[in-house]
């Protein structure tokens, strides 16, 4: 049985609600291009529901080249891209 503080740390990953948050907060911050464009959706969008959303537009289907594919790895990518949690990663890169 686990108590409340292991599942915490089980829960969690470097910080970050999740081991898919930080992954892609790590590429989105650490690649010029792709931080300039999550810098751009923060400004461009008036509120963190609307910059979250944008983000996983543009992470899933603009910047996805597997997203009109049929596959395993398109389901592996889809299935670890909905549990990122884009209002963590917006709140966490506000300038």
């Amino acid at each position: 049985m686990h108590d409340v503080a292991e599942l915490q740390t089980i829960t969690t990953y470097n910080g970050w609600s999740n081991r898919e948050t930080w992954v892609v907060n790590l590429w989105l911050t650490n690649e010029p291009y792709a931080y300039d464009v999550l810098q751009h959706i923060i400004k461009a969008f008036d509120t963190v529901g609307e910059q979250a959303e944008e983000l996983e537009r543009r992470i899933r289907q603009d910047d996805n080249a597997l997203s009109d594919e049929a596959s395993m790895w398109s389901d592996l990518l889809s299935t670890s891209l909905g549990r990122v949690n884009w209002y963590e990663i917006v709140e966490n890169n506000q300038e």
